[in-house]
């Protein structure tokens, strides 16, 4: 039987404060996100949790998509529980999927692949290129802006949109200021 306390933990142990927050913050944006529609609570709960495993230790692998890490690192983890495999398909469905927003998909892959874009853009992802390139400021700065248009092009909820919009705003204002206070010199 699965463990949400444990899996949680785990989360928390292989991806650290990092990767706990922003699981939680996914999560809360699902709740926004995802208020008109029926889904399965459980399996984005699970899903969300194990999304980035194999971007981590043990799991990581040089020039492997982390969601197929991710996905093999849940499957291993979920088969261990004894959790129904039809469950474990469906949350597999959403880990591979996290970054493609495939409108085809579940709406629980759906809503995980929006949030988690979302979770990239707006000041937080402002400050999470910044603090992954403390020393190359112009790097952080171009990856923040392409940023940008990778999450625009895989939003696929309505419910989405407001608040991809309004991120993009507060980007735009933070990369005038950082402009302006840079001189453009970075």
């Amino acid at each position: 039987m699965l463990d949400m306390k444990e899996l949680i933990e785990l989360t928390l142990h292989y991806g650290g404060e990092y990767g706990l927050n922003h699981t939680k913050r996914i999560l809360k944006i699902i709740d926004f996100i995802g208020e008109k529609y029926s889904y399965n609570r459980e399996v984005v709960d699970i899903a969300a949790y194990l999304h980035d495993w194999g971007g981590y230790a043990p799991w990581k692998k040089e020039n492997v998509d982390h969601a197929i890490r991710s996905a093999e690192a849940a499957r291993e983890y979920l088969g261990e529980r004894f959790i129904n495999e039809d469950h474990i398909k469906h949350i597999l469905e959403c880990i591979e999927n996290h970054h493609n927003g495939r409108k085809n998909k579940s709406i629980e892959a759906r809503l995980l692949s929006d949030a988690d874009g979302i979770d990239f853009i707006g000041t937080i992802g402002f400050a999470r290129e910044f603090s992954t390139k403390p020393r190359e400021l112009k790097k952080a700065f171009e990856s923040a802006k392409a940023r940008i248009d990778k999450v625009k092009a895989v939003i696929c909820i309505e419910e989405s949109e407001p608040i991809v919009k309004e991120r993009i705003e507060r980007m735009t204002l933070l990369f005038k200021q950082f402009e302006e206070e840079t001189w453009g010199l970075f």
